[in-house]
């Protein structure tokens, strides 16, 4: 295992290359993108600790993004070889790429498990009895009724996750909230989290919390530090909770796509509300946009008092 050094605006690697290294940042950010039409997409801006470049290790794939670092940025590199060698020698050190996996892994199988369903929902709804038609005083053949066939739904991507898939003849989760508008021209400039009540506030590390990289995810704070699944957990946000718990240990988290923001629940027991439009595996999305100015979120029941406020300026 090794360590690197990049300079800001340094390319580490670029979408299509065969490099295989994993990265961990020690120090400083980075900017991951994909092309897009006419301009590269953001889909994610990275800080300290945070994992990056570590599936074209496991699957030998050519690289799905692009990683560029932002300002002075330290990683330490891993290869495939030091890879193997950790499992076998010192395989604490694995942890955080565990983690990194693991996250990746609940993505995916989230996701599968919403196009699984909304699958079903659209062959229902194709299988569902046509009436017959009326009888004439006229003995006509009549043509044959040939119920509605779904298409294939392409399967999800692992790079784009902002709008979830919807299924052909299945009702898309609507917003109660007004819709949202485009970001304004150059993209938001800050993106700042803040607690609506006191329950909330006494759980957050300080008043107000800025967000500067994304994913930002939000879990359950756990009280016994390195114990059980925890030592997998990679949450920016730990909140602590009493039982009834109403926040999951992997609940939600603040993400980026281009200049559009938006909320992803991570597979939460009790979901997720995003300007009163409910997300999480009981609905039929992952996934809702932030709009500019003020969004209001709940994290868990519909009693919970876990009440936050994003606000994007």
């Amino acid at each position: 295992m090794s360590e690197a050094l990049f300079q800001p605006g340094q390319m580490i690697f670029r979408e299509g290359d065969t490099t295989q290294e994993a990265y961990r940042i020690l120090k400083g950010r980075v900017e991951i993108s994909i092309a897009g039409e006419g301009k590269s997409v953001i889909l994610a801006q990275l800080g300290e600790g945070d994992i990056f470049g570590e599936m074209a290790m496991v699957d030998e794939r050519p690289r799905s993004a692009s990683a560029q670092a932002l300002e002075v940025t330290e990683c330490e590199v891993l290869t495939a070889e030091n890879f193997n060698e950790a499992v076998l020698q010192r395989p604490e050190i694995l942890i955080p790429y565990l983690a990194s996996f693991f996250e990746r892994l609940r993505t995916a199988n989230d996701r599968l498990r919403m196009e699984m369903r909304l699958r079903a929902q659209a062959e229902q709804r194709a299988a569902a009895p046509v009436a017959a038609p009326s009888p004439t005083p006229v003995a006509v053949p009549t043509a044959r009724v040939v119920a509605p066939v779904a298409k294939p739904m392409a399967p999800p991507s692992l790079e784009t996750t902002r709008t979830a898939p919807t299924a052909p003849g299945a009702t898309a989760q609507v917003s109660a909230s007004a819709p949202v508008a485009p970001p304004p021209a150059g993209g938001y400039q800050s993106v700042v989290l803040t607690a609506c009540n006191d329950h909330a506030r006494a759980r957050l590390p300080e008043s107000s919390v800025t967000i500067q990289k994304f994913p930002f995810r939000i879990g359950r704070k756990q009280d016994t530090p390195a114990k059980g699944a925890t030592v997998f957990a990679s949450n920016d946000l730990p909140i602590a909770d009493d039982k009834p718990y109403q926040i999951s240990r992997n609940h939600c988290s603040i993400e980026r796509e281009g200049d559009n923001f938006f909320v992803r629940d991570r597979g939460s027991s009790l979901g997720t509300m995003v300007n009163d439009a409910a997300i999480g595996l009981a609905e039929n999305t992952l996934t809702q946009d932030l709009r500019g100015g003020e969004n209001q979120i709940l994290l868990g029941s519909d009693d919970s008092e876990f009440k936050f406020k994003v606000t994007l300026s």
